[in-house]
């Protein structure tokens, strides 16, 4: 059989129509040639004509073998010849008529690339895949053709990032598995699979035939899956009922953390609907080196100009941040808002008088909006000048190179709120009331709420949040979307009160002494929380088991 396959193989052609591309400029170069071999000369030709025919002869003969060989080489396949040709390896998957049925397994490891490496291909993923939008990694589109060359009832299997399930392009994907049959999930959490690379893996394992009651799931929790993984997975498995799951985000856990949910979600509200405005992200100057300076910079920039104060901000980088309070503030953040400079300009009948700015360089002169700036702020000025070059060279700057980006909150900084880190690896939410600015590694709810602050520094807030959010290495990644989720109890003033009485405590403690010991009132807070929440026994056991902290 495999000898009757190679032979087939070596002589399998492929035709070429008359109207192929190769095929036109072959005969055109045939023709170009035979006019100019066969054309008859009234006068002798001078040596240099003679020397340019024999270069045209020589050009059209060279073009004319080329193209024949690569005719002849299509037409002998040359170029599939280390090709798999999967009709001839696998002509199961065609019926007697040689029609295209499916695979009756599709497994295997997608490749992890985000889309954004590759931009040229977009308008191709566009028009050839359903499971499309603009941030998908292209693992996605993949799914979408296993399961497109998988026969019915055919099974589908990957091992691939679990980000799927949470994130914004993986709802059609989300939506495309549920109308299959899903037979398993294995999440690796942030257990690491593979040695040559930082991923998040999950196994899924489908059949495409309608969806069933339940599937498995199983989240991996120890090293030990490595012994014996078929019995691990098994000794771990849940079932979860197929129809609890939608097309928004898929937290993937054993019944009794789902019966908890559902449970917490009817005693409150998500914390998207119980906060006024949305958690804000930290400013983005696009060149840290000229926009943050350090405390010796901010006083000699102060010193040499008063005003200089009005343009630097307290800015958090996000490191070294403790629970509650506490921080240090050891970097400043110079902001120049975008249309400050316009602002600063405006005539008296308040219409906008528009400076354009001329680009500065070496001794060209300075344009009106920098020689008001510079009059204006002289310290911040002449500090800014060194960076120039880089700061006009930023896609993300305001009107003028020395102004940030724009951003339409600005104000909700100074105001009271809660700051916390985007990636934690324990819960660490801050209370600001002292106008603290933070670079993107923070995001911030602009709300003075101390009830709110202690349910996420509490137990469990982190059980919550390890419920929704995404995982990374001993931690998880809040983004706003997946974070803003979580159920935020409401109702109980009494209890509300007390917590908020231990906060403020902490806040107090904190303020006097950075280091100081708060364990004492935070175990507090937990068990008030755990009352707000309605929680005990075998609940607050549940909690205190998985949130480890």
């Amino acid at each position: 059989m495999e000898r009757l396959i190679a032979d087939i193989k070596s002589d399998f052609r492929s035709e070429i129509s008359l109207n192929d591309p190769k095929a036109k400029r072959l005969r055109k170069f045939l023709g170009d040639l035979f006019q100019l071999t066969n054309q008859h000369q009234i006068f002798e030709m001078t040596k240099k004509e003679k020397a340019d025919w024999n270069q045209k002869v020589e050009t059209l003969t060279q073009q004319i073998q080329m193209l024949e060989a690569e005719i002849e080489n299509i037409k002998d396949n040359k170029i599939y010849e280390n090709a798999f040709e999967w009709r001839f390896e696998f002509p199961e998957v065609l019926n007697d008529e040689g029609d295209f049925v499916g695979f009756d397994v599709v497994m295997g490891n997608p490749p992890y690339i985000r889309q954004e490496e590759l931009k040229a291909f977009k308008s191709h993923f566009k028009s050839q895949f359903k499971l499309y939008s603009g941030a998908a990694d292209i693992y996605i589109f993949f799914i979408e053709k296993g399961f497109q060359i998988l026969k019915d009832k055919g099974l589908f299997t990957f091992i691939m990032p679990n980000k799927f399930m949470q994130t914004g392009y993986g709802k059609p994907a989300r939506k495309f598995l549920l109308e299959k049959n899903l037979i398993t999930i294995i999440d690796f959490g942030d257990f690491q699979v593979f040695d040559e690379a930082t991923t998040y893996p999950c196994i899924l394992i489908a059949s495409k035939e309608p969806a069933q009651r339940s599937f498995k799931t199983a989240k991996i929790i120890s090293p030990h899956y490595i012994t014996d993984f078929p019995d691990y997975v098994e000794n771990i498995s849940h079932t979860i009922d197929h129809h609890s799951l939608s097309d928004e985000t898929w937290v993937i856990s054993n019944p009794k953390n789902q019966s908890l949910l559902k449970k917490l979600l009817l005693k409150g509200k998500k914390l998207e609907d119980y906060i006024e405005d949305g958690a804000k992200r930290g400013v983005l100057t696009g060149l840290t080196e000229a926009f943050v300076i350090d405390e010796a910079t901010k006083n000699r920039l102060i010193k040499e100009d008063y005003k200089s104060e009005s343009l630097i901000k307290p800015f958090v980088l996000g490191r070294n941040i403790k629970p509650y309070s506490g921080v240090e503030i050891s970097n400043w953040l110079i902001l120049v808002p975008k249309g400050f400079t316009i602002r600063r300009n405006l005539p008296e009948n308040n219409k906008y008088h528009l400076i354009e700015p001329t680009p500065r360089y070496g001794n060209m002169k300075v344009d009106d909006a920098w020689d008001w700036f510079h009059f204006s702020y002289p310290a911040i000025a002449n500090y800014l000048i060194d960076h120039q070059y880089k700061a006009e060279k930023r896609t993300d700057k305001g009107d003028f190179w020395w102004e940030l980006r724009a951003c339409d909150y600005y104000d909700k900084f100074e105001n009271p709120k809660i700051m916390y880190q985007v990636l934690q690896v324990k819960p660490c939410f801050i209370f600001d009331e002292e106008g603290l600015y933070c670079n993107n590694s923070m995001w911030f709810i602009p709300s003075d709420d101390k009830v709110l602050l202690g349910i996420l520094n509490s137990k469990m807030g982190w059980w919550l949040i390890s419920q929704y959010c995404s995982d990374i290495q001993n931690g998880y990644q809040l983004i706003w979307k997946y974070f803003s989720q979580i159920p935020i109890a409401t109702g109980k003033e009494e209890i509300r009160f007390e917590i908020k009485n231990l906060v403020n405590q902490i806040i107090d403690l904190k303020k006097q002494d950075a280091q100081a010991n708060s364990s004492a009132l935070e175990a507090k807070i937990d068990q008030f929380v755990y009352q707000l929440y309605d929680l005990a026994g075998e609940e607050i056991e549940m909690i205190e088991k998985g949130s480890n902290h």
